[in-house]
């Protein structure tokens, strides 16, 4: 059984890379025979010299550092916010009201029209932070709202039945239910602050990080650089999507042991 679910998971990654392996070979051949500009697209052997270059020096591991911890912290602010303000609008009628017609306003603007006004009102990390919460609160907020809305009526009548209070109702019934859905938002979360990382690190320069490297290696004309951080930037992007899904399926085969427990 283990075998073959072993080798069922070798054939999806060895599938998965066929376009990735096709793509550089294809980018291997275009710049052998300079079918394309090679100082505008330079060859792979050119980007993996300036990557053993910069991680030599340093460089390359001191930006990267940063733009990951810049990125947790703004995701953790924003998250946070985010999942207490879905808890606040998903428990209370009158929140709901009174909050969501701002929230769901608000949300339409574009999170990159933001940038000048927190360079504006903050000056420095604090704003590139800021704008990274931005982006890691509205998906945590919306998916802990439906996750609360959610949770099955046969839950609550539970509840009732033991006649739990209030607060006992939300820490056994509904803060367990609702949290799969949560754990959703918070992966979305992650990826649209890594996402954000760059684009504050562009637009708020000046600051280190992968994407103000980016920017930099650009402007020096340094396209392999360039490269190295866009190849960078999708695998750590990649690397958390993963960890987050593999957090989502632990707590999915919870609550599969729970129900069957039943």
């Amino acid at each position: 059984m283990n075998v073959t679910v072993d080798r069922t998971r070798i054939a999806r990654f060895a599938e998965g890379g066929f376009l990735p392996a096709g793509l550089l070979l294809a980018w291997y051949l275009l710049t052998k025979y300079h079918l394309i500009d090679p100082h505008s697209y330079p060859s792979p052997s050119d980007v993996l010299n300036g990557f053993l270059a910069v991680w030599k020096d340093g460089s390359f591991t001191e930006n990267l550092l940063i733009s990951i911890v810049r990125v947790c912290r703004g995701f953790l602010a924003g998250a946070s916010f985010g999942y207490l303000l879905g808890i606040l609008i998903g428990l209370s009628k009158t929140a709901d009201k009174l909050i969501s017609p701002l929230f769901n306003a608000v949300r339409q603007v574009p999170i990159p029209a933001f940038a000048p006004l927190l360079v504006l009102v903050s000056i420095g990390e604090p704003s590139r932070v800021l704008f990274i919460a931005i982006g890691a609160c509205y998906p945590v907020a919306l998916n802990t709202v439906e996750g609360i809305r959610c949770v099955k009526r046969e839950y609550h009548e539970v509840s009732e039945v033991f006649r739990f209070g209030k607060l006992k109702r939300f820490l056994k019934i509904v803060l367990p239910s609702s949290f799969p859905s949560t754990l959703t938002g918070l992966r979305i979360g992650l990826s649209v602050s890594w996402l954000l990382v760059v684009a504050a690190e562009i637009f708020m320069s000046s600051g280190g990080g992968i994407g103000d490297m980016m920017w930099g290696c650009r402007e020096m004309s340094r396209n392999d650089l360039v490269i190295v951080c866009i190849v960078t930037i999708a695998l750590v992007g990649f690397t958390m999507n993963i960890l987050m899904k593999m957090l989502e399926r632990v707590f999915s085969s919870w609550r599969v042991t729970l129900k069957n427990a039943r």
